[in-house]
């Protein structure tokens, strides 16, 4: 028995429903776009958007070009870096000593000893007293031959430590001031002996052979120290040479 108080359901109806939202819009005869074409993607500033609805594609020759594609294909010039100063071990070139020089300080050393050994050892070979009678002179002969081979024995020193090692050589005027100072002392001693010691060969029991031979060497120690203080000069006088 039907209820004459229940209401009867609506008819269906072909009518399709529409939100209130989208009711303004029917109204005015504007399509409702889908939700596939209302969904837009966040991108970086300058990218372009891209409509999922629309079935064209952007212009690739009218759209704005891609930072990232930019910084990719951009050049970066990077400045060298600045060259490295040299240090002053890499500045001073090392040159090896002149082995002439340590030639001239090796006879030194050698006839600075003749020199000395044989004028005294003159008296213990013949047994003869020193026939002068003024002694001084040989005295004087005895300290500079020692101060000579001082200075030889510590020029070859420096010589090994430049040759073997990285040393310094001697500074060219203190070279100069020794050597003049030397060849000054034995030309001096070279030329009394020569004209206060009247010495002949054989004489003596053998004495003067001793004196004259120590006498030779004292003239070669003079000879040499004014080769060296010419040569010493010369090295000196760089400005005169060209390089």
């Amino acid at each position: 028995m039907k209820n004459p108080f229940s209401k009867s359901p609506p008819p269906p109806s072909d009518t399709p429903v529409v939100n209130a939202w989208e009711s303004s819009d029917i109204e005015q005869g504007n399509r409702v776009p889908d939700i596939a074409e209302k969904t837009e993607y966040p991108s970086q500033e300058g990218t372009p958007t891209i409509d999922h609805g629309s079935s064209k594609s952007p212009d690739p020759l009218t759209a704005a070009p891609s930072p990232v594609m930019h910084a990719r294909s951009a050049s970066i010039d990077v400045p060298p870096p600045p060259p490295v100063p040299a240090s002053p071990d890499e500045k001073t070139e090392h040159h090896k000593p002149n082995k002439g020089r340590l030639l001239v300080r090796v006879w030194q050393l050698f006839a600075a000893i003749g020199a000395f050994g044989f004028q005294v050892g003159a008296t213990p070979h013949s047994g003869q007293e020193i026939p002068f009678s003024r002694h001084g002179l040989l005295y004087y002969v005895y300290a500079i031959c020692w101060f000579s081979f001082l200075w030889s024995l510590f020029n070859i020193y420096v010589y090994l430590t430049r040759r073997f090692g990285s040393a310094g050589k001697i500074k060219r005027p203190i070279s100069i001031i020794m050597d003049t100072f030397l060849a000054a002392l034995f030309g001096v001693g070279t030329f009394y002996e020569f004209a206060i010691y009247r010495c002949p060969p054989g004489y003596y029991d053998g004495w003067c052979n001793f004196f004259n031979t120590g006498l030779f060497f004292c003239v070669s120690l003079f000879l040499t120290y004014v080769i060296q203080t010419l040569w010493d000069i010369f090295g000196g006088m760089s400005c005169l040479r060209r390089k």
